[in-house]
């Protein structure tokens, strides 16, 4: 490669890397949900429901080290992204989604869903949010986004919620693709309703 292509690669690469690492804590996170969420996309759905509360730690990951550690190997995905991904879901908080997604989509308080379910056999709950929410395939519920130390690696929980016997939890994998954008490069599913 000539020296001048090599020296405008590199100045280039260097520059991408700036950008990148000026970006903030959120507007990396939000860059990640948008990435995961239009890669689910089932081309069916008419709209989607995001929860406006993160999930935390719901199925104890960050608990169990050996569990952990076999998590981390089974995505892999670096052990710095998974350390951050249990220090930023150590509770849950409210979400900013200001997402740019492929597809309309709402977001539900935990006001509106404790509404809905509250009082009622699952069953009749979910008659309500379909009726409330025609053509929404249940609720997706995102966790913070943990990243490695490069910021080159995302972690991500996402449980998609169907129905009172449908629903699933996955851990996901994204690379930051060398253009920039997220990819997905594995997922482990860590909870399916039967």
């Amino acid at each position: 490669m000539p020296r001048a292509l090599a020296v405008l690669v590199l100045t280039l690469a260097c520059a991408s890397s700036a950008v990148g690492a000026t970006l903030s804590y959120d507007e990396r996170e939000r860059a990640v949900w948008t990435a995961l969420i239009n890669h689910g996309l089932d081309g069916e759905s008419k709209s989607l429901v995001i929860s406006d509360r993160s999930s935390g730690d719901p199925a104890g990951l960050a608990a169990d080290p050996a569990a952990a550690a076999q998590l981390v190997n089974q995505l892999e995905v670096p052990a710095s992204a998974f350390d951050d991904w249990k220090r930023r879901n150590a509770r849950v908080d409210e979400l900013e989604l200001s997402l740019k997604l492929d597809i309309t989509y709402q977001v539900i308080t935990a006001k509106n869903l404790k509404t809905l379910f509250a009082d009622v056999e699952p069953a009749q709950g979910w008659q309500a949010f379909f009726n409330r929410y025609a053509g929404a395939p249940g609720f997706l519920r995102l966790s913070h986004v943990g990243f490695d130390d490069a910021l080159g690696h995302a972690l991500v929980y996402v449980e998609h919620e169907c129905g009172a016997e449908c629903g699933a939890g996955r851990m996901l994998h994204l690379v930051l693709k060398p253009g920039g954008g997220w990819e997905m490069q594995s997922g482990v599913t860590v909870w399916m309703a039967k």
